[in-house]
């Protein structure tokens, strides 16, 4: 059977989203808005998603996988944790805590406030903010859909450019 990129680009995105969506749930849960623990081991999450997947494919071609497979292969894969991160987001502040984003901006600003940012800063903060959050509350449109699901399309592009760059092999014996 052929190998497949877009079948391990499937089965990686949806193990690889699920346990974004299950490390969100539970940072939600427990009140942490805004951290920066939390973006780093959601990078860690994507890279060993990444990683495996890559290495499944390779194995599926005997041991070689070129550049191009490797970055197909996590556009594919980011595409569709997009998607489902992208949905889950959406419903999230639609429907279970419509209030994430004022608890967000407000988790922020008290960061702000422990590094001392003067209160010029703070004023302007607070307006660009009231102004984010009137825009949530008039709801999530198509428009931050497909922007939120290329946001992450872009962001794998580049984490796939730098993990190809270590997991392709090419065939140097022309004949296997």
């Amino acid at each position: 059977m052929e190998p497949s990129p877009a079948r391990v680009a499937l089965k990686w995105g949806l193990m690889t989203a699920l346990v974004e969506i299950l490390m969100t749930s539970i940072r939600y849960a427990l009140g942490y808005y805004f951290s920066f623990a939390f973006p780093a081991l959601t990078l860690v999450i994507l890279l060993v998603g990444l990683i495996l997947a890559m290495r499944e494919l390779r194995e599926q071609n005997g041991g070689y996988m070129t550049y191009t497979e490797g970055l197909s292969l996590g556009v594919q894969m980011f595409a569709i944790i997009g998607l489902l991160d992208t949905t889950y987001t959406m419903v999230y502040t639609a429907f279970i805590d419509p209030d994430v984003v004022v608890k967000t901006l407000a988790q922020t600003r008290d960061f702000m406030e422990g590094f001392n940012v003067p209160d010029e800063q703070l004023e302007k903060y607070d307006e660009q903010m009231d102004a984010l959050a009137d825009q949530q509350k008039k709801g999530v449109s198509g428009i931050s859909f497909i922007t939120g699901i290329l946001g992450w399309i872009f962001w794998g592009f580049l984490l796939s450019l730098l993990v190809s760059a270590f997991m392709s092999r090419k065939k140097t014996n022309p004949f296997d």
